[in-house]
């Protein structure tokens, strides 16, 4: 298995941490399906950690996988 980097994701409202886990189950699954994760990955990656941060008042979804696979994630809901 490739290293994991971890990527966070601020997020103000709570609906957006439901969009933001539900776009990176798709993702990870369309990547499974594709034969570019495998399945010990896959479960691996969708375990996301999610913090409260105090200071910015917002919660940090931290997200598991390797540096292309978040860098493709990154551009598919961010642009």
């Amino acid at each position: 298995m490739k290293p994991s980097k971890i990527i966070t994701i601020g997020i103000k409202e709570l609906a957006h941490q439901k969009v933001i886990l539900a776009a990176w189950y798709n993702f990870l699954k369309e990547n499974f399906d594709a034969k570019k994760v495998s399945a010990e990955e896959f479960t691996q990656y969708l375990q996301a950690h999610v913090m409260y941060d105090l200071d910015k008042d917002q919660i940090e979804l931290m997200l598991s996988g390797t540096e292309p696979l978040l860098e493709d994630f990154k551009k598919s809901i961010f642009g």
